[in-house]
C-alpha cells in the first residue's frame, strides 16, 4: 500500500473513530437521562435488545456470507481443463489476488454491519413478539379468514415476517455472492449460449438455490396471512372474493412448486446440465408475475363484477366488524333524537349552564389577544390555547388557558442568553370562554406577571421549564383551507412586519410590539428550530423568572436559581466532556469552562413535549396537542395523551395517522417544573399496553394512582375523537348493501372561517346531554351526509370527558324526513343576511378585517342553537374584539354584540335568565329586578329619576347600535362606556 492510500485510509479510520466516540457519548448521556427520570430500565431494556438482536443477526449473516464466499474461493482442482475464453487476463489476475481476500472479507463485514442496524432497529417489533396477550379468548377478536387472534397479527406476525425475509435475503445474497466468485474463480464459465460448471461450483449453487426455494414456501405462506390486510376490494379493505378463490389457493400452488423445483435442484447435482433448476425457477416466476396478476383479475373481472355486492358481502361484513372493533366504535352509543322548533327562556335556564359556557371566543384570535396584551415582553409568546374547565364558586366554567413560552428566535442568539439565562417561560393566562368585556376583549381569571388571578385561582410555582412544541393545532394539520375566499386573506398575508424590540439586556427591551395576525389558514408561532437543544439549571448565573417594571437605574427584572430535580446533574467533568461531545464540542465548549456551573447545576434536555416523551417511551404515539392546568396545589402541569396503535389489526381499515388500530390507553402528566412523565394507564383492557406494561413494568401506574385534581381536568382527544368520527361516518353503516351503496355515509362538514372554508373542529362545551340530569364536559361534532357536505345535519357525535362516563361516545341521529341545516346552510343564512352582510362588507373597507369564528351547533332541551362569534380586527393594530354573536334557532336569525342580546332578540325581553357564577363581569345589560321580600316605599322623585336614567340607557343604546352600522367603533365604544355609567348610577340610587 502507498503511502498517500495509507493517509486517506488512515483518515477515513480517525473520521469513524470520532463518529463512534460521538455515539457513545450520546448512548452514555441518555443514560444519565433516563436515570435522572428513574426509568433506567426502559433504557435497559431497549439497549439489550437493540445488541441482542444486531448480533443475532449480524453475527449469523456474516458467518453464513463469509463461509459461503471462502468455499466459492477454493483454488481450482488440478485437473480441471479450461474451456473457451478465460474471464481475465493473468497480468491483472495477480493485481487483484492482493486484495481479493481482504475486499471480501469488507464486503461481509460491512453487509453484517448493515444487517445488524437493520435487526437493532426492530426491537419493537422484537419485544412484542415475546410478550405478545391475546387480544381475546372468547375468539371475538379473531380473524375470519385463518381464525387466528389479532394478538397474532398485531404482535407477531411483523417480526415473523422481518425475520423470514431475512432468511431470505440472506440466502439469495450468499448466491449472488457465490456465483460471481466462482465466474472470477473460472469454476462456472459461460460459453456461448452453455454454462459450464465443475461439480464443487455446481452443487454449491444449486444447494443455495434449492434452499432459497425452501425458504420461499414459507414466505408465500406469510403471504397468504397478509392478505387480511389486501386493497383489492373496492369499497372496503381486507381479503376480498378475488384474494381468498384467486390469490389465496394460487400462493398454495406456488408453494408446492417451490417444494418440487427445491427437489429438483437437489437431483441435478449429478447431472451435467442446468436445465431442469432454470427451467424450475423460470416456473415459478412465470406462474408467480402472470398467475399472480392474470388470474385473480380475471376472476375480478368475470366473476365478482357482475354480481359484486352478493361475492363481496361476507368481506364487506369483515372488514366492518374489524374496523368498528379495532377504532372502538363498536361501542358508539347510537340513539335517534328528533329536534323540535320549540325554544324558550325556561328552556334557556333549565340549560343555563350550557348557555354561559358557550365558546364564544375561538382559539386564534384569542391568541392574539393573548399574545398582543397578555406576551407583555417581545421574547414570550403563547404556543397555543387550550379549552379546559374548573369549578368556581360550586359551578363549572369552561375556560380558555394558554402558558406563556419563550419565543427564543426573539432573543439575541449568544450562549450565555440561550443555555444560562432564558431558561423558562413564566405563568400562563386564562379566562372564561363566553366571558367579553365592553371593549370586545376576554376576561382575564389569569393574568400579568408574576400570575394573579381575581377568582382565586393560585399559581404556586408559575415557571414553566418544560413546554408545549411549537406545533400547528389539529386542525391546521388536517383541513387546511381549500381556497381563498376573497381578498382579506391577501391582505393579512402581505402586511409588512414590524420590527421586534430587544429582550433584557438588549437594546429597547420593553412592551412587546403587536405582531401582525397571520392569512387564515397559516399556523404561526416561534421557529421549532430556534430552540436551544438544552439549557443549565441551578447555576451560579442569574436565571430571568420575569420582567417588574423599569427603575431610575434601568430592568429590575426578578431572577431566579433553578430548585427542582429535573435534568441530568454535572456533577463532574466527566459528564460536562460527555454533554459538550454530545451536543457538538465546537458549538458547546462553554459547558467546560464557564465558571457558572456548579456540581449542583442540572442540564435539561428533551424539553418539549410531545418530543420528550417520545425520547423517554417511543413505542407510544403521542397527541401534538398537550394542554396545561393548575392542579388544587397551584402547580402547573402538562397533560398529554398517549396512543397505542398498530397498523397490524386483520380486516381494518387504515388510515394515514395512526395504521388501523388505535387506543387512547394512556395519560400522560408532566409537572411544568420538574419535567418528570408519569404515565396512568386509563384503558386496561388494551391489549397492546398490557403488553407494554409486561416489557416496562416500571413505566406505567394505575389510574386509581392519579391525583383526584388532576383527573377532574383529563379530556377526550381531539385527534382520537377525529379518527373515530371519520371512521364511524362511514362505517356506522352496518348493512353491507348500504355499506357497498354508501347510501348513508357520513361526512364532517366544512364551515366559513375567517377568510377561508374548512373542516369544521370538534369542539369541547360544557352541555347537559339530552335525558340526562346534569351538565358535562364533552367533546362533540356535527356530521352532514358525505358528498352533500353544504346541506342539512344528519347527526352529531359526542365524547364524554368526565370520569364517570369517560370515554363513552354518543351519536344522536336526526330523523331522515326531518330538515335540521348543516354548518354550511347556517352559513348561508349568515351570507344572505342583509343587515349583516352590509355591517361586514362597510367593517371590512374601513381599515379593519372581519373575521367569522367557529359554527358552533349547541344542542339546547330538544332543539339547536346555532352559535357563530364575528370578530373585527385594525388592519394598524391586530387585536381581535368580539364584535357580534350571531345566534339562530329555526330560521330565525339574529346578531348583537354580546350573548345576552343575541338571545333577548331571539326569544323575547321577557325571560328571566339565571346569572353566570360570582366572579364573572357580567355583560352591559339592565339588571333583572326580582320582586323584594318586603315592599319598599319610593317616592315619586325616585322614581322618576329611575325612569328619566333608563331611558337615557336604552336611548343610548339605540345611538350605540346605529354607530356599529355606521362601522364607527370609536363611538360605539364611548356611547357603551356612557351606558354603563348611567346604569351603575341607577344601581346607586336603587340601593339608596
Amino acid at each position: 500500500m502507498t503511502q498517500p492510500s495509507k493517509r486517506v485510509w488512515y483518515g477515513i479510520a480517525v473520521i469513524i473513530g470520532l463518529i463512534l466516540i460521538q455515539k457513545l457519548f450520546i448512548l452514555y448521556t441518555d443514560y444519565l437521562w433516563f436515570g435522572a427520570l428513574d426509568q433506567g430500565p426502559i433504557f435497559m431494556t431497549i439497549l439489550k435488545s437493540r445488541i441482542l438482536l444486531a448480533l443475532l443477526f449480524g453475527i449469523p449473516f456474516f458467518v453464513w456470507l463469509y463461509g459461503n464466499a471462502r468455499l466459492a474461493r477454493r483454488p481450482l482442482p488440478k485437473d480441471v481443463t479450461l474451456i473457451g475464453r478465460r474471464l481475465l487476463p493473468e497480468e491483472e489476475r495477480q493485481q487483484i489476488e492482493q486484495y481479493a481476500d481482504r475486499a471480501i472479507f469488507i464486503f461481509c463485514l460491512i453487509g453484517a454491519l448493515m444487517v445488524a442496524a437493520v435487526a437493532a432497529a426492530q426491537w419493537r417489533e422484537w419485544l412484542q413478539f415475546l410478550n405478545a396477550v391475546p387480544f381475546s379468548s372468547a375468539g371475538l377478536h379473531n380473524d375470519p379468514l385463518f381464525d387466528k387472534d389479532a394478538g397474532f397479527y398485531v404482535f407477531k406476525l411483523s417480526f415473523i415476517l422481518y425475520l423470514w425475509r431475512s432468511v431470505f435475503y440472506a440466502i439469495v445474497i450468499a448466491l449472488v455472492v457465490s456465483v460471481l466468485v466462482h465466474l472470477y474463480q473460472e469454476a462456472i464459465r459461460i460459453v456461448g449460449n452453455v454454462v459450464h460448471a465443475i461439480p464443487r461450483a455446481r452443487i454449491h449453487v444449486l444447494s443455495l438455490l434449492a434452499l432459497a426455494f425452501f425458504a420461499k414456501i414459507y414466505s408465500y405462506r406469510l403471504m397468504q396471512y397478509s392478505l387480511v390486510y389486501s386493497t383489492h376490494g373496492k369499497v372496503f379493505f381486507g381479503a376480498s372474493y378475488a384474494d381468498v378463490h384467486a390469490r389465496l389457493p394460487l400462493m398454495m400452488v406456488l408453494m408446492i412448486m417451490c417444494g418440487l423445483a427445491g427437489i429438483a435442484c437437489l437431483l441435478s447435482f449429478r447431472g451435467r446440465s442446468l436445465t431442469v433448476p432454470g427451467g424450475a425457477l423460470a416456473a415459478v416466476l412465470l406462474v408467480s408475475i402472470l398467475g399472480g396478476w392474470a388470474y385473480p383479475l380475471s376472476i375480478q373481472k368475470l366473476v365478482v363484477g357482475p354480481n359484486e355486492l352478493e361475492r363481496e358481502r361476507p368481506f364487506i361484513e369483515y372488514n366492518i366488524k374489524a374496523t368498528n372493533l379495532a377504532y372502538k366504535t363498536a361501542d358508539v352509543v347510537d340513539k335517534p333524537h328528533a329536534v323540535t322548533s320549540d325554544l324558550n327562556w325556561d328552556d334557556i335556564n333549565d340549560n343555563a349552564a350550557t348557555i354561559y359556557n358557550i365558546r364564544l371566543w375561538d382559539h386564534r384570535p384569542l391568541e392574539t389577544s393573548y399574545q398582543q396584551m397578555q406576551a407583555l415582553r417581545q421574547y414570550y409568546q403563547f404556543a397555543d390555547v387550550d379549552v379546559d374547565r374548573y369549578e368556581i364558586n360550586g359551578e363549572v366554567r369552561q375556560v380558555m388557558l394558554s402558558a406563556r413560552q419563550l419565543a427564543y428566535d426573539r432573543l439575541s442568539p449568544t450562549w450565555v442568553n440561550r443555555h444560562l439565562l432564558y431558561t423558562h417561560g413564566y405563568g400562563l393566562t386564562m379566562s372564561p370562554v363566553a366571558e367579553v368585556t365592553k371593549k370586545g376583549q376576554p376576561v382575564y381569571w389569569i393574568k400579568d406577571l408574576p400570575p394573579v388571578s381575581p377568582i382565586g385561582l393560585h399559581v404556586k410555582r408559575p415557571a414553566l421549564y418544560y413546554t408545549a412544541s411549537w406545533h400547528p393545532r389539529l386542525i391546521e394539520r388536517i383541513a387546511p383551507p381549500e381556497f381563498i375566499r376573497d381578498e382579506a386573506q391577501e391582505r393579512a398575508a402581505a402586511r409588512p412586519l414590524e420590527e421586534p424590540e430587544g429582550a433584557p439586556g438588549q437594546p429597547g427591551a420593553g412592551q412587546g410590539t403587536p405582531q401582525p395576525r397571520p392569512a387564515a389558514g397559516q399556523w404561526h408561532g416561534t421557529d421549532a428550530g430556534s430552540v436551544p437543544l438544552f439549557v443549565l439549571g441551578n447555576t451560579k448565573a442569574n436565571e430571568l423568572d420575569y420582567p417588574q417594571v423599569s427603575d431610575e437605574e434601568g430592568e429590575a427584572n426578578a431572577y431566579t436559581h433553578y430548585s427542582g430535580t429535573g435534568g441530568v446533574q454535572l456533577t463532574g467533568i466527566w459528564r460536562k466532556l460527555a454533554f459538550a461531545i454530545r451536543f457538538s464540542l465546537s458549538r458547546h465548549y462553554q459547558i467546560l469552562f464557564t465558571d457558572s456551573i456548579t456540581p449542583e447545576s442540572r442540564l435539561m434536555m428533551y424539553r418539549e413535549l410531545p418530543e420528550r416523551l417520545t425520547a423517554l417511551a417511543p413505542f407510544l404515539m403521542y397527541d401534538p396537542d398537550p394542554y396545561l392546568m393548575v392542579d388544587d396545589a397551584g402547580e402547573l402541569k402538562w397533560i398529554c395523551d398517549a396512543y397505542t396503535v398498530s397498523n397490524m389489526y386483520p380486516y381494518s381499515a387504515r388510515i394515514t395517522w395512526s395504521g388501523n388500530y388505535v387506543r387512547n390507553s394512556v395519560k400522560v402528566v408532566v409537572d411544568a417544573y420538574e419535567g418528570r412523565p408519569q404515565y396512568y394507564i386509563v384503558d386496561p383492557q388494551d391489549p397492546m399496553v398490557q403488553c407494554y406494561q409486561k416489557i416496562f413494568p416500571t413505566l406505567f401506574r394505575d389510574f386509581s394512582q392519579m391525583e383526584a385534581s388532576v383527573k377532574d381536568h383529563l379530556r377526550y382527544p381531539q385527534l382520537l375523537f377525529r379518527i373515530q368520527a371519520g371512521i364511524y361516518a362511514k362505517y356506522h353503516q352496518k348493512n353491507p348493501q348500504t355499506f357497498y351503496q354508501a347510501e348513508d355515509e357520513w361526512a364532517v362538514p366544512p364551515e366559513v372561517y375567517a377568510d377561508s372554508y374548512r373542516e369544521v373542529e370538534a369542539y369541547y362545551q360544557v352541555m347537559k346531554l339530552p335525558g340526562e340530569e346534569k351538565e358535562e364536559f364533552l367533546l362533540m361534532l356535527p356530521l352532514v351526509l358525505a358528498k352533500f357536505e353544504r346541506r342539512n345535519m344528519v347527526a352529531w357525535m359526542a365524547a364524554r370527558c368526565d370520569a364517570e362516563n369517560y370515554g363513552e361516545l354518543v351519536v344522536y341521529r336526526f330523523p331522515k324526513k326531518q330538515l335540521v341545516f348543516g354548518p354550511m346552510q347556517f352559513e348561508a343564512f349568515v351570507d344572505n343576511d342583509p343587515e349583516l352582510s352590509e355591517l361586514m362588507t362597510l367593517w371590512g373597507q374601513s381599515g379593519s378585517q372581519v373575521i367569522r369564528g367557529n359554527v358552533l351547533a349547541i344542542p339546547v332541551a330538544d332543539t339547536l342553537l346555532y352559535v357563530e362569534p364575528i370578530y373585527l380586527e385594525s388592519t394598524d393594530s391586530p387585536i381581535p374584539e368580539l364584535r357580534l354573536v350571531v345566534l339562530m334557532h329555526g330560521d330565525k336569525l339574529v346578531q348583537a354584540p354580546t350573548l345576552d342580546k343575541a338571545l333577548a332578540k331571539l326569544l323575547g325581553r321577557d325571560g328571566v335568565r339565571k346569572r353566570p357564577a360570582p366572579g364573572v363581569e357580567p355583560p352591559a345589560e339592565p339588571a333583572e329586578v326580582t320582586a323584594p321580600a318586603a315592599a319598599v316605599a319610593v317616592s315619586a322623585d325616585e322614581l322618576a329619576t329611575l325612569r328619566s336614567l333608563l331611558k337615557q340607557v336604552i336611548e343610548m343604546d339605540k345611538e350605540a347600535e346605529a354607530y356599529l352600522t355606521q362601522g364607527d367603533l370609536g363611538k360605539y365604544r364611548d356611547k357603551q362606556q356612557e351606558q354603563g355609567d348611567l346604569l351603575e348610577k341607577a344601581w346607586q340610587e336603587l340601593e339608596q
